[in-house]
């Protein structure tokens, strides 16, 4: 599994919604924080996961440690892409932009786009290091639904598939090759 197709699976899992309630949870505060103040809801995006992979609660810790340490590396370095990026529109609109700036700029911003990926792939790594072989092979299981529904109107605009009102739908493509049993 790629680690850009793992990343859009996991960002497809979180933002399908959930069937549990977050009031529903328990809340319980992390080790980092006095027990007086509870730790904020989970993202119900990481209630989806947590119940589609069945996480336990060390699992679930895990990977909202994991949520955290992510977004406390990432998002600095999106305002600082944004912030980098402004700068590069403002050299540019310049009457004579100075050829140094703008491609010491353009530098900084390929290095900047290289660490926000170098923190995803350390997320998605830590991610799948907490998984247990079952918990893998239903997110692989996952991953293949949404390439077959990635793939399946490419298939039906090109006639290879006809889905019929019938119960099964007819296969064009196993009658061309002589495999259709009926």
């Amino acid at each position: 599994m790629n680690r850009k197709a793992l990343f859009v699976l996991i960002f497809l899992i979180a933002s399908l919604g959930s069937a549990i309630p977050v009031a529903a949870l328990p809340h319980q505060p992390s080790q980092d924080q006095p027990s007086a103040q509870p730790s904020p809801p989970p993202d119900r995006r990481a209630e989806v996961v947590r119940a589609f992979l069945r996480l336990n609660d060390d699992q679930f810790e895990s990977f909202l440690r994991l949520l955290r340490a992510r977004s406390e590396t990432i998002d600095p370095l999106r305002r600082a892409l944004a912030e980098q990026t402004r700068e590069l529109g403002r050299l540019l609109r310049a009457p004579d932009p100075d050829p140094i700036a703008v491609g010491s700029v353009v530098l900084t911003i390929r290095s900047t786009r290289q660490q926000i990926a170098d923190a995803e792939d350390t997320f998605r790594s830590g991610f799948m290091d907490i998984l247990t072989e079952e918990q893998r092979r239903r997110l692989a299981g996952l991953e293949r639904f949404i390439e077959n529904r990635l793939a399946a109107p490419a298939f039906l605009s090109l006639g290879l598939i006809e889905v019929g009102f019938g119960p099964e739908p007819q296969r064009t493509i196993m009658k061309a090759l002589g495999l259709d049993l009926r």
